[in-house]
Parts: structure tokens; sequence; C-alpha cells
């Protein structure tokens, strides 16, 4: 037999393109390729050699089947390393390297926040004291001013004491800019921003010390003036029971006491002027002089004339009569002379309620609202 030009089954197996494996021969019949001699060759017989091209075929198919499937998970592979080289070296996105630390810290984080509680019940006690302080002031109630400064310093000391324990425990100071690089190595940022939240918390009763002893500072002088022009009124009423029984040299000396008082609440006026107005007390205290001396110089003048009217005695009592003029007949003048002195005890008020306010909405960013038990 000569030799035939079709291709032999070794070239077949050698990887041919596939319109020379016979896919063409897999179409419909009609369309089919007569057997060559190499499909009747040694016996074989046409279906034999569908069979042999049919399997080739689908090796091959297979073959590059395989190749599409290696090369997607090489692609995907290739994403995969892309994506995870593409995130951050820090520990976002990575709990499990902070959880343990971040757990730890949340717990003492947690203990500190139910002290802040403790601390913010002291801090509203002190708070009612400072306003106790102010309306005590008003109705001159120096029993009820002791019992409001014993309270307000339990209270004090309870936060100071409380806040410095705190302070220590959870090293909230100093806090350097350096300190949240370093914290970043062992917890999240969350926690260290709740970290900071917590002592950012605790300063704010810083200034509650410095209020308190403001404002009792403050109401002490207001009630020394009070009690001056109080013991001035009381020897001035004592003097004038002994003017109208004719004991003058009685009346002038109680006189003297009276002006004694009127001098040290001048005094406090004067040191008080430096830092504040207290033009009202100035005035009143003047007035008060001068009815003082007004009285004094008629009970001298009638010593000097035995209980005799004379015209010494006449101007006297019109030089009385004037300087009562000019002084209220109640004691009015009190109430505004301890409004004006208490202008600094309102701002120390004022001082520790916005304190007390900073650590309330504090507490309630940290509970989300929730109440924080003891």
């Amino acid at each position: 037999m000569s030799p035939s030009n079709s291709p032999s089954s070794s070239d077949r197996d050698a990887g041919l393109p596939g319109d020379l494996l016979g896919f063409d021969g897999l179409g419909p019949e009609e369309n089919e390729l007569a057997p060559t001699e190499a499909d009747l060759e040694e016996g074989g017989s046409y279906d034999d050699g569908r069979r042999a091209r049919f399997g080739a075929g689908i090796v091959w198919v297979l073959g590059r089947l395989a190749w599409l499937g290696l090369a997607a998970a090489l692609s995907l592979g290739s994403a995969g390393i892309v994506a995870a080289t593409g995130q951050s070296s820090a520990s976002q996105g990575r709990p499990e390297l902070t959880y343990g630390a971040d757990q730890t810290l949340s717990d003492r984080l947690d203990a500190g926040v139910r002290d802040l509680a403790k601390l913010n019940d002291n801090v509203v006690v002190l708070g009612q004291m400072a306003r106790n302080v102010l309306a005590d002031l008003s109705q001159v109630n120096q029993t009820a001013l002791g019992s409001d400064y014993k309270d307000g310093d339990k209270a004090l000391l309870q936060i100071d004491t409380g806040a410095a324990a705190l302070s220590s425990r959870l090293q909230c100071t100093p806090w350097p800019s350096t300190r949240d690089t370093e914290l970043a190595r062992t917890y999240s940022q969350d926690m260290i921003d709740r970290w900071h939240a917590v002592c950012a918390a605790l300063d704010s009763v810083a200034p509650l010390a410095a209020g308190w002893a403001s404002m009792e500072n403050g109401a002490a002088v207001t009630m020394e003036v009070a009690d001056d022009i109080n013991a001035h009124d009381q020897s001035v009423k004592g003097a004038l029971q002994s003017a109208r029984s004719g004991l003058y040299p009685d009346a002038l000396r109680q006189l003297a006491t009276a002006s004694a008082s009127v001098d040290d609440a001048q005094r406090i006026a004067t040191e008080l002027s430096a830092v504040g107005d207290v033009s009202t007390l100035t005035d009143w205290l003047a007035r008060t002089r001068s009815l003082d001396q007004a009285l004094g110089l008629l009970w001298q003048s009638m010593i000097d004339s035995n209980g005799q009217v004379t015209i010494q005695v006449t101007a006297a009592l019109r030089a009385v009569s004037d300087a009562e003029a000019l002084l209220p007949d109640n004691n009015s003048v009190l109430q505004i002379v301890l409004y004006e002195l208490a202008g600094d005890l309102t701002s120390d008020g004022l001082s520790i309620e916005t304190s007390k306010g900073q650590l309330a909405t504090a507490l309630a960013d940290l509970t989300g609202g929730m109440v924080v038990g003891q």
C-alpha cells in the first residue's frame, strides 16, 4: 500500500491542533469524513476510528480546562497577596493581637468609671453646700453656715483623696505626647481613647478645691462684715437706751464700742475694694459713722450743759436728724451689702457647678447614659 498523507496515530497523540485530530468528524453524520486507511488497517472498522478521534478530543478539552483552572487559582491567590500586603502594618483590623491586653485594660477602666461615679456623688454634695452657703449668707445664719462648711469640707476631702488614688492607679499623669504611640503597640485605639476619656473626666474635679476654698474665705469675710454691722447696731441700741435715761457717759462708752465695729468693717471694705466693687458698703459705713459722731456730739453737749437745752444742744440735735435721714429705716441696706460682697462667691459657686456638670457629662459618655454601679 502506498504511503498516505493522513496523519498517523503517533501524530495525533503528539497533541496536534483540533482540526487534525478529527474534530470535524464529530459533527452531524452528513459532515463526517470517510474513514482513512489508518482507520481501517489491521482489521479496524469505521466505528473504531470514530471512537479514537472522540477520545483524543476529550483529552485535549480536559487539558485545556485544567490549565484554565490553575490560572484562575493563581490569579485569585495573587489578588489575595496584594490585598494582604495593602493592609496597615499596625494592629488595625487585627483585634486578636490586642484582645487580651484590651480585656485587662477594660476591666481597669470599668473600675475607674465606678470610682468616678463615687466622686460624682461627693461633687453633687459639694455643689449643694455651695448653694446653701449663698442662701444662709443672705439670711446671716452663722449656725447654718458652720454646718455648710463642715459638710463641704468633708465632701471635698473625699473628692481629693479619691481623685489622687484613681489618677495614680490609672497613671493619668503625666501623659506625654509619645505615650499614645507606645500604648498602640499593646492596646487598640478604642481602648486608648477610652483611657483618655476617663483621665479627662478625672481632670474636671481639679478646680473644685480652689473654688470651695475661695467660697469659704469669701463667706467668712462677708460674715465678719455682717457681724461688725450687727455688733455696731447692738451697741448703738444700748447707747440710746442709756441716753434716754440721762446716762450720757454710759451712752458715750457704748457708742465708742459701736465705732470700733465700724472701724473693723471699714478695714475689710478697704481690703476688698482692691479686688472688687464695695461702694455700697463703703458709703453705708461713712453715713453710719456720721450718725455716730452726731450722737456723740449731742450726748457730750448734754453733759456739758448739765442736761439743759442750749444752742449747742439744739445744733447737735439738728445734726443727728440730718444724719438719720441719710440712712434707711430698715435693714434692707444690709441685704444689698451682703449681695455686693457675695459677688465673688457667686462666681465660685458657678465654678463648682461647671466642674460638676463636666463630670456628669463625662460619666454619661463613658457609660452610655447608664447608671454606674457603686
